[in-house]
């Protein structure tokens, strides 16, 4: 058996025992409130990444203003567990991740909003996300409605983000973007077109066999990069806001990948 093979195996053990301790206790700690089950759930986070052998460079903070929009750009199911051990926040997914074996209960459980991205839907969504906020529920919305290889920002989807206009949630709300930036295979080359695919689960590509090659990988070097928040009393476009926020990921990004340079990015004008 490969070395490769080991390790993959060892991770998939660990994953086991390091869920088999901390699901129990968040099921259990569900009568006390939201913020004992998102310590634990930061802590599996934490221990998915150390498992996997994912590096994380941390610069900037989540905004402390609740409730907060977190946009990040989307590369990996891996941005998952990297979003979760820093941020207090549910995320919004497609319907079709609730019926996944297991990763849809886990989802389910943990406060998902689950969205299906048809314009009769929007309305409807947008009014639930809204509702949530309300309560000072936090969320994580990748607008870009699906994943890349991470070496570029899609086109965002506006839909959602129209929860920070005028007179829709009736407090305050921070829409903060938040970069991904797989930047470097650990004991490797820079990540660029060539080798993307290998930690970006994009295009065709299958979970289950493209999980397997992850946990052979030796790991990976990831800059997660929190912009300026946006708050909502500035906004007055959707569109806007959703055009400002992907010039600011994409400045991001850029910064990252180049590595030597610090990520230093104009904050975003009033949208």
């Amino acid at each position: 058996m490969s070395a490769s093979w080991l390790r993959a195996l060892a991770r998939l053990i660990g994953f086991v025992i390091l869920t088999a301790v901390l699901l129990p206790a968040w099921v259990a700690s569900t009568p006390l409130g939201r913020w004992p089950r998102r310590f634990l759930r930061r802590w599996w986070c934490k221990g998915v990444l150390l498992l996997l052998g994912v590096h994380l460079e941390v610069r900037g903070r989540p905004t402390a203003v609740e409730p907060a929009l977190f946009v990040p750009n989307h590369v990996s199911y891996l941005d998952i567990p990297i979003l979760g051990a820093l941020c207090d926040a549910a995320f919004i997914a497609k319907t079709e991740i609730a019926d996944w074996p297991f990763f849809g209960w886990l989802a389910r459980k943990s406060g998902t909003l689950f969205v299906r991205r048809h314009w009769r839907e929007a309305k409807r969504q947008r009014d639930a996300l809204a509702a949530r906020l309300a309560r000072t529920e936090s969320f994580v919305l990748f607008a870009e409605g699906t994943s890349s290889p991470g070496l570029d920002v899609l086109p965002l989807k506006t839909s959602l983000l129209s929860v920070a206009e005028p007179n829709v949630v009736d407090r305050p709300i921070a829409v903060q973007p938040v970069v991904l930036a797989y930047r470097r295979l650990r004991r490797g080359p820079p990540i660029d077109a060539h080798n993307a695919e290998l930690y970006a689960w994009c295009g065709d590509a299958t979970l289950l066999p493209h999980l397997w090659r992850v946990l052979q990988l030796p790991g990976v070097e990831v800059v997660l990069w929190f912009g300026e928040p946006v708050l909502s009393w500035s906004v007055t476009s959707r569109k806007r806001l959703g055009a400002q926020l992907r010039a600011t990921l994409r400045a991001g990004l850029a910064h990252a990948h180049r590595g030597s340079a610090p990520l230093r990015v104009p904050e975003p004008a009033l949208v």
